[in-house]
């Protein structure tokens, strides 16, 4: 859970100031940027890297298909 006395001052700074411009209380400031932040997918990165996206090659090998092989014949 996000604590208000835990921030840095300078965030700290940014929220009263987010509050004084909209006319909020400290909560709803604080309140107004997590809902903001879980919007644009900060509890994503917040919880684990992104997957790194590799190639598949041989995909239907994957999905229990068996590959074509050449005729020794």
């Amino acid at each position: 859970m996000l604590e208000y006395e835990d921030l840095s001052p300078g965030v700290r700074e940014k929220i009263e100031e987010l509050a004084r411009q909209n006319g909020w209380s400290l909560d709803r400031a604080v309140e107004e940027l997590v809902i903001e932040g879980i919007a644009m997918g900060g509890l994503t990165l917040a919880v684990r890297p992104k997957a790194k996206i590799v190639a598949i090659n041989n995909a239907t090998n994957l999905l229990g298909q068996k590959r074509a092989t050449p005729d020794p014949n």
